[in-house]
């Protein structure tokens, strides 16, 4: 018999007599308290949902529906599915024929399941892949070594080539730096032998004469500032300045390049020449100022007797046109040393008094500039080959320029545009003496093959290929060996495992073992009227997601006899009986919950059955062929006795299974005593009347059933949890099914039913719906 559509669990349903909505929660967390003739409280509904609510009155099963239909479980395209392995494609194209397309479906699944296979073990074995790879390694470097020695002798003149490149180019930077610098010793010779500025230093004086101001804030720092006016901004001196500055930039070639000029007499800003004005300078004494740069530089130049330039850069400056790379050179300037004025000028620079001290003067250059002119881009562009130059000493002055404004990477000089690319493998180094100090030139070429031959990647490629194919039959041995071993894993426990591969006898004792039972309602007498591979398809399908639930909850599947399903928990893997039973009786839950929304493919239901009982057994296996890991004791049989006993999507335990989940810690559960006809418990074969209970549902504490504002719903196993145990359990999945929680809903609203529609049955309390859940979020 087919069934009608089923309903949707989780709708709310309206009611007319009450204005209330009713909800579906997780069959795991309240399942069925009705359809016996047990003594409990609530309000069955009728629902068209589930089939057997139509089929119990009548002589017909579901059974009987699918054993009338030719094509239950017949489609001859079933047999490409990749989930039906149970069933032989081979023996239904014996049966049928083999013709037309079938010998190439059968080619394509057999090499579909050889390949899903051989993966799956790869990521469940990394052994696999680690040994794989050492052999591949071990190719490769063998294959290697055969074509290096060819490589490096072409390698080898390729960078010679590069080398001298390298060397031409900074030998080039370091000779334009020096002709840059040039103008500085023109402009000192000139102001001491044209007599023009002389009078300065006397008419400014030394500290404090002509004192303006101290601790003058400024970019950088502080400065101690003298009054020049009337002596610096004299029009003569502003002429002889301007005509002094603009005859040497001239000679030169160097407007543009050269920037600015600035003239300290006493170590004091007086001059400055910059976009072609002369104009007087800002009265900076240099001498008495705190500001660590040009404190740092007259010390430098005239107290440590600086050889040569001082020069300082690159640091960005602010220019009409933009940001640019700066280098400052500074000069020092000394009276005459001979006749009259022989040590007459006595300056304290810094703390320190120096003899003979006329000033001294400096320069801007625009590096930014200078780069461009030199075209050395377009040179390294024309010979393919990028560079890095960059200085060798780190910069003295610190990380501020004279106003203030950072360096940029002091030590780089100039670089190409994949500069960054070049390192130890693809370029070579050549040092170079400038102005500067030391400048390294490093040269490459970038490229995919860098130094390497052309050839070359075509016969690291052959090596890797074959090394390749040995990695790959190599992996394929070891994952048919992998295969058996797990083939052999699932059928044994390890420790008989090894036991066995010993050859001993396989017995254990388990003081206490939680164990279960479940089978089908109606299978026995409706099995032998359908093909087995129907029974065995829906069988399989039905107990591989048990066989997922079982893993999920740590239980022990012992086997599965017919329609019927047996797991432990206790054995092989020792706990304690408090934690056996906990684990077997939310697995139990779980597996209700499942099968109250599972169908076939015609949309008929199925209704199963279970049981449960606690105590100690013994555990071994027994013979030498087709060995099976099998438990005995009065335990197994109590427990296959609950099973046989309980009803329809209930669950029996034995007391003794009771109060160890009394005993649970982290969990609570709801279980009611079987009460039959005013009389507790149920008559067992051979043991007389028994007090046995069923298992309703359980939650991390007793708030946790009731539902109110403030509980959590969670998602999408819709289990609830009240406001502490949330908190609790915030960081872990849910604690009653063991789900991943992909979101938590608190419930704000009105009080209304919620019902279970999987059987129809009235579950308090009462929540509204206006809060904002919906009922699928719920379930």
């Amino acid at each position: 018999m087919k069934s009608s559509p089923p309903q949707k669990q989780g709708t709310i349903a309206s009611q007319n007599s009450q204005n209330t909505a009713t909800i579906s929660v997780a069959s795991t967390n309240s399942i069925s308290r009705g359809g016996s003739s047990g003594q409990h409280t609530g309000t069955s509904y009728a629902t068209s949902t589930n089939i057997w609510a139509k089929l119990l009155g009548g002589n017909e099963s579901v059974w009987d529906g699918l054993s009338g239909r030719e094509d239950v479980y017949d489609d001859p395209d079933e047999g490409l599915d990749e989930n039906n392995d149970l069933i032989s494609t081979k023996s239904r194209y014996e049966d049928e024929g083999i013709c037309g397309t079938a010998p190439l479906k059968l080619c394509c699944l057999s090499t579909w399941y050889e390949t899903r296979h051989f993966f799956r073990t790869l990521w469940k074995h990394p052994v696999i892949i680690l040994v794989s790879l050492a052999v591949f390694g071990l190719v490769c470097g063998l294959g290697m070594w055969a074509v290096e020695s060819e490589r490096e002798s072409y390698v080898k003149d390729r960078m010679d080539t590069a080398k001298f490149v390298a060397r031409e180019t900074a030998d080039y930077f370091a000779n334009e730096f020096r002709r840059s610098m040039v103008p500085l010793y023109a402009l000192r010779e000139a102001i001491q032998y044209s007599g023009y500025f002389d009078a300065l230093p006397d008419l400014i004086g030394n500290y404090p004469a002509n004192l303006q101001a101290e601790n003058v804030a400024i970019l950088g720092g502080d400065m101690t500032q003298r009054n020049i006016t009337g002596i610096c901004d004299q029009p003569e001196v502003l002429d002889n300045w301007k005509s002094m500055v603009t005859k040497i930039s001239d000679e030169h070639d160097l407007n543009g390049l050269i920037f600015r000029y600035r003239l300290w007499p006493k170590n004091v800003a007086c001059l400055e020449f910059k976009g072609g004005n002369a104009m007087m300078d800002s009265g900076m004494d240099a001498s008495e100022s705190p500001h660590p740069f040009w404190s740092q530089v007259v010390i430098d130049i005239q107290v440590d007797n600086w050889e040569g330039l001082h020069v300082f850069g690159p640091f960005q400056a602010e220019l009409p046109f933009g940001v640019a790379d700066v280098f400052c050179t500074h000069i020092p300037l000394w009276t005459s040393t001979t006749g009259e004025n022989a040590f007459k000028d006595v300056v304290n620079v810094q703390g320190t008094p120096v003899q003979n001290v006329w000033g001294f003067t400096m320069l801007y250059l625009n590096w930014s500039e200078m780069k461009k002119r030199s075209n050395m881009y377009e040179r390294f562009e024309d010979v393919n080959m990028e560079f890095e130059l960059f200085r060798e000493e780190e910069p003295r002055l610190g990380d501020v320029g004279p106003k203030g404004l950072p360096t940029k990477e002091m030590t780089k000089l100039a670089w190409s545009e994949q500069a960054d690319k070049l390192n130890e493998s693809n370029s070579v180094e050549i040092k170079t003496e400038s102005l500067h100090g030391i400048w390294i030139n490093r040269v490459g070429v970038v490229g995919d093959s860098g130094w390497n031959p052309e050839w070359w990647p075509a016969a690291a490629a052959s090596v890797v290929v074959g090394a390749f194919i040995l990695m790959v039959l190599t992996a394929m041995t070891m994952v048919k060996s992998y295969l058996h071993k797990d083939l052999v894993k699932r059928m044994l426990p390890k420790q008989a495992i090894r036991k066995l591969q010993r050859g001993q006898t396989v017995v254990e004792k388990y003081n206490i073992v939680t164990v279960f039972f479940a089978d089908i309602v109606g299978y026995t007498g409706a099995a032998g009227s359908m093909r087995p591979a129907q029974v065995m398809k829906m069988l399989n399908e039905l107990y591989t997601e048990l066989d997922k639930l079982a893993e999920k909850h740590q239980v022990y599947k012992v086997e599965t006899v017919g329609n019927q399903y047996m797991v432990v928990a206790g054995a092989p893997h020792r706990v304690t009986g408090r934690v056996g039973a906990q684990r077997v009786a939310l697995f139990a839950l779980d597996a209700i919950n499942f099968v109250s929304k599972y169908q076939t493919k015609e949309g008929d239901k199925i209704l199963i059955r279970a049981g449960m009982a606690s105590g100690p057994t013994v555990a071994g296996v027994v013979g030498q062929a087709m060995p099976r890991y099998c438990f005995f004791g009065e335990t197994v049989d109590y427990a296959s006795k609950m099973e046989a006993t309980s009803k329809k999507m209930k669950i029996q335990v034995s007391e003794m299974t009771y109060r160890l989940l009394l005993d649970c810690v982290n969990l609570k559960f709801v279980m009611t005593k079987r009460m039959e006809g005013g009389i507790a418990g149920v008559e067992i074969k051979g043991k007389g009347q028994q007090i046995t209970f069923w298992i309703e549902k359980a939650s991390p504490c007793e708030r946790c059933f009731e539902l109110a504002t403030g509980s959590f719903a969670l998602v999408p196993c819709g289990h609830i949890m009240c406001a502490a145990c949330n908190e609790k359990y915030k960081m872990f999945p849910c604690p009653t099914c063991r789900c991943k929680v992909d979101d938590r809903v608190e419930w704000k609203g009105k009080p209304t039913k919620i019902v279970d529609e999987s059987v129809g049955v009235e579950h308090a309390p009462h929540f509204d719906e206006e809060a904002g859940l919906t009922s699928e979020q719920v379930l």
